[in-house]
């Protein structure tokens, strides 16, 4: 009755403590997957801030060439729907951002974007002001540096994100082999000392 008893208690203990762990590593894998997810909205986020980033080096070497009969001021249009997308890219990706980014780098990116609207509207004034050649000067000069810069260092962000989204599979990974590990090893040495 008394082996019976504590049996039955063993049982239940065992029981317990695998529906604990269930528990844990489900809860596990539910995190993980919401990261991933999250990287991978971030992912997105600078993907589509590298492309417009990419179409606005595009309109900029258009206006540097002068093929077209327009007058610079006529790209401000083209300047104004990316700025708004910009703005809406870096808003999501702001709220997305992984934990391991600094606020360092959230504020250089962030100030790198306005320095550079802020010397896209002084082109702008320049050339509705008629000085055409000295804004394509600055377009030159000033503008697609700016621009270069923030593809690099979104670049190095989008590198940061991946390194970031391959880091939480390579920790759950590691811990359920030295979960099962640990489990199967107490119970191999369990089971060398009952024969």
């Amino acid at each position: 009755m008394g082996l019976s008893l504590g049996l039955l208690i063993t049982l239940a203990a065992v029981i317990a403590y695998s529906a604990y762990i269930t528990w844990q590593v489900a809860g596990l894998r539910k995190l993980q997957s919401e990261l991933i997810d999250r990287n991978r909205k971030d992912s997105l986020q600078l993907l589509r801030i590298q492309n417009d980033l990419n179409l606005l080096a595009v309109a900029m070497r258009d206006m540097i060439d002068n093929d077209e009969p327009y007058p610079l001021t006529a790209w401000s249009a083209q300047f104004q729907r990316i700025r708004t997308d910009l703005d809406d890219a870096m808003r999501l990706e702001a709220r997305l951002a992984p934990t391991s980014r600094t606020a360092e780098q959230s504020a250089s990116l962030s100030s790198s974007m306005t320095q550079f609207w802020d010397a896209v509207d002084r082109v702008f004034r320049l050339a509705g002001s008629g000085q055409e050649k000295n804004a394509r000067g600055q377009i030159q000069l000033s503008l697609q540096a700016r621009q270069a810069a923030l593809s690099t260092t979104v670049a190095r962000l989008l590198v940061q994100d991946s390194e970031t989204k391959n880091r939480p599979r390579s920790a759950s990974s590691g811990f359920m082999t030295a979960c099962s590990g640990k489990y199967m090893c107490s119970w191999a040495q369990r089971w060398r000392q009952s024969c």
